[in-house]
């Protein structure tokens, strides 16, 4: 009869902390989705001033840059995401100063004519990054997205056009956990 009580009362509690735990999990799951659809080093953006650039972001980390195959060239990948951020390494081991241009949620920020892009400006703010740095890590604040160009710089071999890196959206998986979180902590209370 004791046991039965004891069972009672305690058979409740842990499926409430089994629920809470299988919660917590979808939850977690629910925040992550969001950032893996991208590629490490960032989705490929048009430009509409019919400039080429000799190499892709791509190619430059994977040491395929046309005419310079094998050869390290700077480059840019997704390190990690936050609310409302995106944190990138910036790498440039070849020789040579790289400017990483940076634009935030589409918004132009230079006034300045582009001497590589013609018809384009120079976006302020961006990344400087000097000869013979491997990884230099940097947090930019976004509400949509941060994208990234390199067409300043001392080697015009390395040029890429924008690649876009995305700052996730708590998808709604996320939320409706939330949800279950909260009922199974108000079920605990009654």
């Amino acid at each position: 009869m004791i046991k039965d009580a004891y069972l009672a009362t305690k058979t409740p509690m842990k499926g409430l902390r089994l629920f809470a735990t299988a919660a917590t999990c979808v939850l977690s799951l629910g925040f992550v989705n969001a950032v893996q659809a991208a590629p490490i080093t960032g989705d490929p953006q048009s430009n509409t001033f019919n400039w080429t650039p000799n190499s892709t972001n791509a190619l430059n980390y994977a040491q395929q840059t046309p005419g310079r195959v094998g050869q390290l060239a700077p480059y840019v990948i997704f390190n990690s995401t936050g609310f409302g951020s995106v944190t990138l390494d910036f790498s440039n081991l070849a020789n040579g100063l790289a400017f990483f241009e940076t634009r935030i949620d589409d918004i132009a920020t230079g006034a300045t004519s582009h001497p590589v892009v013609s018809g384009d400006t120079i976006h302020t703010g961006g990344t400087s990054v000097a000869s013979g740095t491997a990884l230099f890590q940097k947090t930019f604040f976004a509400t949509s997205y941060v994208d990234i160009r390199l067409a300043l710089g001392a080697e015009r071999d390395w040029d890429f056009d924008w690649v876009r890196f995305e700052v996730p959206v708590p998808g709604t998986l996320a939320l409706f956990s939330l949800g279950l979180v909260g009922l199974a902590f108000r079920r605990r209370r009654n």
